[in-house]
């Protein structure tokens, strides 16, 4: 079984999460700097009678009444909130803001182990999504707002990737209690589905010559097409967006001569098989429940597999297999996203996205943000993990910091002149 730490260096491999070495909080070798506590909440929020776990938060140092408190949502792919990356935190928003890290329910060992083993061939799928669906993430995170505040209190709240997707869901059923929000890099499907957008351009991006290898290459050997995608999607947290168009085209000519040295080292380089033991472990119960919220609105009937190769798509639909199993047998339900409430909310609400990021599509970023009536949408010449904009020297801490004290804050202006170089427009 993959430790923790092993979870965090492969869990950037499904399709709509953040790789985290770097991503939220770098803890380098610090020691831990957090207190772990619990609230009650119940094991199914549509269920009362079912009963209540102890869910795991984390506070970094102690809770000043006098500060804003940001809440920092981690998604069920995402293991960047942890008690060794609460230093990170600390760094990037400063010692003005009580920090609040919320893991969430995919890790509860209550709830692992009332599902058991999710490789067992008879894994309760439906009782996972029952379980660990995006509403049962949102309430949580209400629960933790109100047991450490109080039931009137209002909170910053954080999100990237995954976590941003659970930012606006929550906004979306208790924005009221939101005095601000940053959302960066939002995996927003839901959006993309319904504004008719496809986030994988890994296709259309290729040259006529990749391309025809490649599909030779898929064609000749079928067996391995889950294989070249696992590769290519992987291939995106870690090249950069600069690198990315020659390592594809290497990698490619590699598939083409079936050359297995190169394809294996990339297998170990880009960590699939990491990622593939991981799949037999607890982890795999709220990772294929998020991917199957996250994929299905923009899967379609997969008619497109015949033309054309998609490997974030390919792969998430790979994770989800369970739930979209049932969900055709009539088993489950798809869920459903009503962003309406997002009009009404009052909060600051700063969404930061890439123009070139293979998991959101950057108009998505726009409709999102326009949901709110009181926004900032930043576009940043990068992709999904942000790498200029980290490349930056304090960057984005800055931006950060200036975001908790409010858009209007001279220390806002200050921030955007950081980012000036990487600010996108379309020419």
């Amino acid at each position: 079984m993959l430790n923790r730490q092993q979870f965090v260096r492969g869990i950037g491999s499904t399709a709509l999460l953040s790789h985290v070495p770097g991503w939220a909080a770098d803890a380098a070798a610090e020691p831990p700097n957090a207190t772990a506590r619990t609230v009650p909440v119940p094991i199914d929020h549509d269920a009362a009678h079912r009963g209540t776990f102890p869910l795991e938060y984390l506070v970094a140092g102690e809770i000043a009444p006098k500060k804003p408190t940001v809440l920092v949502i981690a998604d069920g792919q995402q293991f960047s909130v942890r008690a060794d990356a609460m230093p990170g935190f600390r760094k990037l928003f400063g010692d003005d803001v009580n920090i609040v890290g919320i893991p969430g329910r995919g890790s509860a060992k209550p709830l692992l182990d009332l599902l058991g083993d999710p490789a067992a061939s008879a894994a309760d799928w439906i009782l996972a999504y029952r379980l660990l669906r995006y509403r049962q993430w949102v309430a949580d995170i209400d629960a933790v707002r109100s047991s450490v505040l109080g039931k009137n209190a209002k909170i910053l709240i954080f999100g990237t990737s995954g976590g941003a997707f659970l930012l606006h869901t929550y906004m979306a059923a208790f924005g009221k209690n939101v005095r601000a929000a940053y959302s960066e890099v939002a995996a927003l499907p839901p959006m993309e589905a319904e504004i008719g957008l496809q986030h994988d351009k890994f296709w259309q991006e290729l040259d006529e010559d990749d391309r025809k290898l490649l599909w030779s290459a898929i064609t000749a050997h079928p067996g391995n097409r889950t294989l070249y995608a696992q590769l290519f999607q992987r291939q995106n947290y870690f090249v950069e967006l600069d690198g990315l168009k020659d390592a594809r085209h290497d990698l490619i000519a590699a598939i083409a001569k079936d050359d297995q040295a190169v394809i294996e080292k990339a297998s170990v380089d880009y960590q699939v098989d990491a990622v593939i033991r991981m799949m037999s472990t607890t982890a795999a119960w709220s990772i294929r429940v998020r991917e199957f919220e996250f994929v299905w609105p923009i899967l379609g009937d997969r008619e497109w597999k015949k033309t054309e190769f998609r490997p974030d798509v390919e792969v998430s639909d790979l994770l989800a297999k369970p739930l979209l199993d049932l969900q055709a047998g009539g088993k489950i339900t798809a869920p459903t996203f009503d962003l309406r409430p997002l009009n009404d909310v009052s909060a600051e609400v700063l969404v930061v996205c890439g123009r070139y990021d293979h998991i959101s599509d950057y108009r998505e970023e726009i409709a999102i943000a326009e949901h709110y009536r009181n926004h900032l949408l930043l576009i940043l010449d990068d992709d999904h993990m942000m790498h200029d904009f980290k490349a930056i020297p304090d960057a984005r801490p800055s931006l950060v910091q200036a975001w908790t004290k409010g858009l209007h804050d001279p220390s806002f202006a200050d921030a955007l002149k950081k980012i000036e170089p990487i600010r996108w427009r379309e020419s």
